[in-house]
């Protein structure tokens, strides 16, 4: 850890609350002391190409060995988002100052968008774009700001190279391809395609892109991402399987020839954690053949370069760059029992009963639908004000609740595809049941980071407005028994081998038998699971454990009887019934890690 004191100005989104929660993990890591000790550079670490998801509690030893407190960091939010949400890192030091900095997206309901008065609301922002930056200017000067870290509006990009320092994108996604991505063909599109163009040129101007799990394509760092593709392989952040890395090889491969040409620039979304937005090549530039996106773009980028040079001498030599980091997500602290009790659950009903935890916020419930749960099941709701009623069997969780408890209780979240709802699910092994956001390309990064690593299942918003939640709370209810089931053979099988391990005793002489290999990367039923990064690490089960479990007596005894003794027979390959796929969920440690050294090497 750096330790030398830095002064951050960290520029949250007020769109959504999963900005400013992933973002209070960060910052809760850089408040913390650092140390002297010397350690390798986590930068270092997230690169090496032998390191894999199984070696990833070398990070975690690195991150633990603090051991003399010197400097702390000042850090500054900015953010529009309710204060409420950032009080613990507050109160551990971090400043709040309420701004307007960014436009956002316009959203009737937690799962549409309006694309008219989102872009309305952009236009505006951009109106007053001149204005706004001599302002952040002229504040970051006076609070003496060293970096500015974006989670992420793009103006705060601008104002940094204005000002002559760095900023830093933490990330999975950016604005520029939520707005590119509400095109339908029609007028609008001429404004649509202007203020992302807007947009991705202040984003251009940041420095580094930490790119988190769930990613989407982040045009303005497409060369950055493939010059990383073609230089590594997967990070600890990444999955490792023969499937993925095939995929990842036949990518890179492509693209090293055209790299090189300096021609290419498609999508540069790599195999693994995101997800294939429109392609660079479907974009339309400010060189757009259609002249009438053209002059807007154009009109749009007269505000965009007006009067604000970029001053970058402080580390105009330093390349940018892009590092994919682990999942960045709060966790849990108090027990099922004790969160239920807090909502004034009977102590009856929380042993017999299972819970649905309903997550949008806000989200009122209509009267008149009779009991949209199950027999045998409560639910829970989140930011439903205090004046709506509640149906029987409906329980309110209190204003500022800290979800990741209620996450951990309940036995299914019904919720929207948002970061923070997906990494908590995720990090506590709790089915989600989604209502699509077709609108919003964030969706499909998260999506597939949900099917990789937890336990989705899609509900559609008509059977959410109408109460008939009955199926996708059974589904999601047996898949998560299919999932604890698996967990116990995979153990019980692992538990098996490691006693036959200890009464084994090798014979050199013997002739050297050849056994199944199972890897450690093999799907279950198509799916990957998740939990948390240590407990299995150091368990690896034995294959012919593992493909006893799927295959019976009687089909061993025949491959047996027709192998020809002078003649090898390979075995057939045969899946497990079940293999746990774990993300390590240590971001916020990382990313903190990574900004320092990112600012010790400016100042060094």
């Amino acid at each position: 850890m750096s330790s030398k004191g830095y002064t951050f100005c960290y520029y949250v989104s007020g769109h959504g609350f999963g900005h400013a929660t992933r973002v209070n993990q960060i910052i809760t890591e850089l408040l913390k002391p650092s140390n002297d000790a010397t350690m390798a550079p986590v930068s270092t670490i997230l690169t090496d190409p032998s390191l894999t998801l199984s070696t990833s509690s070398i990070v975690n030893d690195i991150l633990a060995s603090t051991k003399k407190d010197t400097s702390r960091h000042t850090i500054y939010i900015v953010s529009d988002a309710p204060q409420f949400i950032f009080q613990d890192v507050i109160a551990l030091g971090a400043i709040y100052r309420n701004a307007k900095v960014d436009a956002g997206v316009v959203q009737p309901l937690a799962y549409s968008v309006d694309r008219h008065q989102t872009i309305s609301g952009v236009k505006a922002f951009l109106a007053r774009r001149d204005e706004m930056i001599k302002a952040e200017v002229a504040w970051l000067a006076q609070v003496n700001a060293d970096c500015v870290l974006a989670d992420a509006p793009f103006l705060p990009c601008a104002a940094a190279s204005a000002c002559g320092i760095p900023a830093c994108l933490i990330t999975n996604f950016t604005f520029d391809e939520v707005y590119r991505f509400l095109r339908e063909g029609d007028d609008l599109d001429n404004d649509v395609v202007a203020c992302a163009e807007a947009a991705l040129e202040d984003y251009r101007k940041a420095t580094l892109l930490l790119r988190l799990p769930g990613f989407i394509d982040i045009p303005s760092f497409d060369q950055e991402v493939i010059t990383m593709e073609i230089n590594r392989t997967p990070s600890i952040s990444e999955h490792s399987d023969d499937e993925f890395a095939q995929e990842h090889h036949d990518q890179t491969s492509s693209r090293r020839s055209s790299v090189v040409d300096e021609t290419w620039m498609g999508d540069a979304t790599p195999a693994g954690e995101g997800a294939m937005s429109p392609s660079s090549s479907d974009r339309t530039t400010v060189s757009s053949p259609n002249s009438s996106v053209s002059g807007r773009v154009s009109s749009l980028s007269k505000i965009v370069s007006s009067d604000f040079p970029s001053s970058m001498t402080k580390f105009e030599g330093m390349a940018r760059r892009v590092i994919d980091v682990p999942l960045v997500v709060r966790m849990a602290v108090n027990t099922r029992e004790d969160v239920l009790r807090s909502l004034g659950v009977d102590e009856e009903t929380i042993a017999t009963k299972k819970m649905v935890l309903v997550s949008f916020g806000g989200q009122r419930l209509k009267q008149g639908w009779g009991n949209p749960l199950p027999e045998g099941w409560i639910g829970v709701i989140c930011g439903l004000p205090v004046e709506h009623e509640l149906p029987e069997g409906f329980y309110r969780s209190p204003h500022g609740v800290y979800v990741p408890d209620l996450t951990r209780a309940a036995d299914i979240v019904i919720g929207k595809l948002g970061y923070g709802t997906c990494s908590e699910c995720i990090a506590h092994d709790t089915p989600l049941i989604y209502v699509s956001r077709p609108q919003f390309i964030e969706e499909h990064g998260l999506i597939k980071m949900m099917k990789r690593h937890g336990l989705p299942v899609e509900m559609t918003a008509e059977e959410f407005e109408t109460g008939h939640w009955q199926r996708s709370i059974l589904e999601a209810d047996r898949q998560a028994q299919e999932e604890r089931e698996g967990r116990r053979l995979f153990m019980e099988s692992c538990e098996e081998d490691n006693d036959e391990d200890e009464d084994e005793k090798p014979d050199a002489s013997q002739t050297q038998t050849q056994t199944l290999s199972v890897p450690l990367t093999t799907k279950a039923n198509g799916r990957r699971r998740s939990a948390s990064v240590a407990s299995l690490s150091t368990i690896r089960p034995k294959a012919n454990k593992m493909a006893r479990l799927t295959v019976t007596d009687k089909v061993e005894e025949e491959e047996e009887s027709n192998a020809k003794p002078c003649k090898h027979t390979e075995p057939e390959y045969i899946k497990p019934v079940w293999f746990e796929r774990r993300i390590p969920n240590n971001g916020g440690e990382v990313c903190a890690r990574l900004v320092e050294e990112f600012m010790d090497q400016l100042t060094h």
